[in-house]
Parts: structure tokens; sequence; C-alpha cells
């Protein structure tokens, strides 16, 4: 399993990164499971922020009008040991019953909802492939954006970056033309099924 992932890669390590990024469930819960430990919540940044300034995914996924405002929540997951699992970005006009919405609170939200019984759902936008900065570097990582939608209405939108470091990023499928004429040889040489 070491090594660097293929298209098509079947391990355990990529099966584990495709059911993060595709899953309608609980993120926090799934990467608990992956990693064998809890995780926390440091909120980073938590203000109201016009709509204009807001990602286009989170004014489109809610319904935001382009004269109000909205809770923009930056936050981080992290272990016990502080290292930083996930960053993640929150959009919300009101938090839905069962979550306070306070920057106090350092459960993470979706296991904040369920231990509240809040009954949710969550759609998937989009995820693959984007760019992880520490600072210094930028590396390949996974991401995920969806919708959690609760009975009582109340609607949350969800960017989550996972750290390379825990969950490996998928396989970028665009070509890379300078390696091209060397996948078309390595090709020639695989066996066809049929």
């Amino acid at each position: 399993m070491s090594g660097p992932q293929q298209a098509g890669d079947v391990s355990v390590i990529a099966g584990a990164t495709r059911m993060l990024l595709t899953s309608d469930g609980s993120t926090t819960v799934l990467l608990e499971a992956l990693l064998d430990c809890s995780l926390s919540v440091q909120v980073d940044r938590q203000e109201f922020v016009p709509v204009p300034r807001l990602a286009s995914a989170a004014v489109t996924a809610l319904g935001l009008v382009p004269g109000g405002t909205a809770v923009e929540r930056a936050s981080t997951l992290r272990t016990s040991t502080g290292a930083t699992v996930s960053r993640n970005l929150v959009v919300f006009t009101a938090p839905p019953a069962g979550w306070s919405g306070s920057a106090e609170d350092l459960a993470p939200l979706g296991k904040r909802l369920r231990e509240q019984r809040t009954r949710q759902h969550r759609e998937v936008l989009s995820s693959g492939r984007a760019q992880w900065h520490d600072g210094v570097h930028s590396r390949p990582c996974a991401y995920k954006e969806y919708v959690i939608t609760c009975d009582d209405g109340g609607k949350l939108y969800v960017h989550e970056r996972f750290s390379p470091d825990h969950v490996r990023p998928p396989v970028d499928h665009r070509p890379d033309r300078s390696k091209v004429p060397q996948v078309a040889a390595r090709r020639a040489y695989l066996p066809t099924t049929g």
C-alpha cells in the first residue's frame, strides 16, 4: 500500500478517501474511525459576512440574496495532540435546532447535531482534489463540500479540506502532457480484459 496511488487504485487507503468524499453521513465520524482517535474543533474565525464576499457555491446552495449577510465560520478539526486533520468553512444564516452556532462550542458540528437528535440530510455538492496550504508549502489534498439540511429548515453550507498527512488526496486524472508518451508505452504492455 505504500508508494504513489495510481488511477483505478482500489487499495484500502484509496478506498478510505473515496468513502470519505462520497459519503452523505458525518465526516467527523468517518475521520475518527479512519484515524482511530477523537477530534475536537478549534474555531479560528466566526463573523457575519456580506453575501457578495461569500463563496458562490455557498450563496447558491443556501439561496442567499445579494443584500443579505450570513455567518462564516472557519475552523479546524484537531486530534488530542493538536494535529490538524481538516480545515472547514461553514456558512449559515441561523443555526439549526440542536446547535447553538456558538464559536465557543468545541464539539464538531455533525456530532453535536447527532447528539441533540437533530434530523438532518447531507447533499454532497462536489469533492475531489484541492490545495493544502501550510504557510510555507502547498500540497495536493482532498476536499468535500456539501449542504446540511435539518428538519427545522435550517441549512448549512460546509467546505472541508483534509490534511494530506491524514487523508490521501485523490488521483488527479487530468493528463500531464509531458508524460503522455510514457503512459501510452506502458499501456501497450498491459493485458487486455474481455
